[in-house]
C-alpha cells in the first residue's frame, strides 16, 4: 500500500481521535467518572488480556541461560548490549573469520563486540538482521 498524502492525513485524524477518546475517558482522581467513561474503558482490552510478547508461546525467554544453551557454531546465540542475536548464519560469513564469532556463542559478548567494533555502523547494521529480541533478566 502506498502512503499518499490523503492516507497520511486520514491516519493522523484516526490517531488524534484515538488520543481524544482515551484522554476523555480518564478522570482526575477527585472527579467522579462520567457515565460514558465505563463504556470506553470496557472497549479497551484489560492488561491481563494483552500479550506479553509478540513471540510464539513456544519461543524461549531470552535469558543468559537460554543464550548459554546455544553455544555452538551450529546454533550460535550471543547477547550484545541487552539484545540477543542468532549469529548461526553469520559465523562463516564474518570477515574476521568464524573463530571470532564461535568464541562468542552462548555468551554475553558486549565487551568484546564493543572493543572490536566500537560504534562502527556496519557491524551494528549487520547485527540487526539477526536480532531475536531483548535479553530478559
Amino acid at each position: 500500500m502506498t502512503l499518499t498524502p490523503a492516507r497520511l492525513k486520514l491516519a493522523a485524524v484516526f490517531a488524534l481521535a484515538a488520543f481524544t477518546v482515551v484522554g476523555c475517558a480518564q478522570s482526575a482522581p477527585d472527579e467522579t467518572p462520567s457515565a460514558e467513561a465505563p463504556a470506553v474503558e470496557e472497549a479497551l482490552p484489560a492488561e491481563s488480556d494483552a500479550p506479553e510478547t509478540d513471540a510464539p508461546a513456544d519461543f524461549p525467554v531470552l535469558t543468559l541461560e537460554a543464550v548459554a544453551q546455544n553455544a555452538s557454531a551450529e546454533n550460535c546465540w550471543v547477547a550484545i548490549e541487552g539484545q540477543v542475536y542468532d549469529l548461526t548464519e553469520w559465523v562463516n560469513q564474518h570477515p574476521g573469520g568464524a573463530g571470532n564469532i564461535t568464541s562468542l556463542c552462548g555468551t554475553d559478548g558486549t565487551s568484546r563486540f564493543s572493543n572490536q567494533h566500537g560504534g562502527s555502523s556496519n557491524p551494528e547494521s549487520t547485527l540487526e538482521r539477526y536480532l531475536l529480541g531483548p535479553l530478559v533478566g
